[in-house]
């Protein structure tokens, strides 16, 4: 029975998604230097980028997932706060392809569950493949996805008086506690595979490491660690967006 119970409370979230995300939209700014919309597929995210600028530069790419990175590690579940940036030290400048970054953290992710929520993702995700009933691991920027599980609006502006980039997370109700960890991965890898002069990875992965080292110095639930520190980090790795 509560697995069941569980499985609804996902489906009546996605159900109820589109009203929680129109509300969002009637809120958006129209000041922004960088938005990502994000569509959440059975098996793929659907990222759009609008920016400001004719040309997206690397380094308001990297910014923008800088300060994503810290809105994740403010709004996400304690359980998986410590596992995700342990996860993310270890992994990020191993010498692999940035596809295979999510997977791997799915499969971390997971354990943090218990098991009514472990039993939920399943049976959510065994609707569209009983085979291989896992979560979207990878993102289109071309192709709609048949049915929507989630929708997020990440918007990034800057602030006014030139003190740094500023950004709003608009999340529509949906399976979250799995979805919003593994947009950490899924946006990763749309960066990389966006920049434009690939020897940037490395002040991506080196402006990753900064941010996730001086949370030990820094709560990441408190305002100075969503906003303070992300864009100390920006101006620290020379991110000229």
């Amino acid at each position: 029975m509560n697995n069941n119970m569980a499985i609804f409370r996902f489906i009546f979230s996605i159900i109820f998604a589109p009203f929680r995300w129109l509300a969002n939209s009637l809120t958006k700014r129209k000041d922004n230097v960088l938005e990502w919309h994000l569509n959440y597929g059975p098996s793929f995210v659907k990222i759009q980028t609008n920016h400001k600028e004719q040309f997206l530069g690397d380094d308001l790419l990297i910014a923008s997932y800088i300060l994503f990175l810290a809105r994740y590690f403010y709004i996400c579940d304690d359980r998986q706060a410590d596992v995700v940036r342990n996860f993310l030290l270890e992994e990020i400048e191993k010498p692999q392809k940035p596809n295979e970054i999510t997977p791997k953290l799915y499969e971390v992710v997971f354990q943090t569950l218990n098991q009514m929520e472990k039993d939920a993702t399943l049976g959510l995700f065994k609707i569209y493949n009983r085979f291989l009933p896992i979560p979207p691991l990878t993102f289109s920027e071309d192709e709609e996805p048949k049915s929507s599980l989630a929708k997020y609006q990440f918007l990034v502006f800057e602030r006014s008086g030139g003190n740094g980039l500023g950004h709003i997370f608009h999340m529509s109700a949906g399976p979250d506690i799995i979805l919003l960890p593994l947009t950490v991965g899924i946006l990763y890898e749309y960066v990389v595979n966006k920049l434009r002069d690939k020897d940037k990875k490395e002040k991506l992965d080196n402006s990753i490491t900064d941010l996730l080292k001086k949370h030990s110095a820094v709560d990441c639930r408190s305002m100075t660690g969503q906003n303070e520190l992300p864009n100390e980090v920006i101006s620290n790795n020379n991110l000229n967006y």
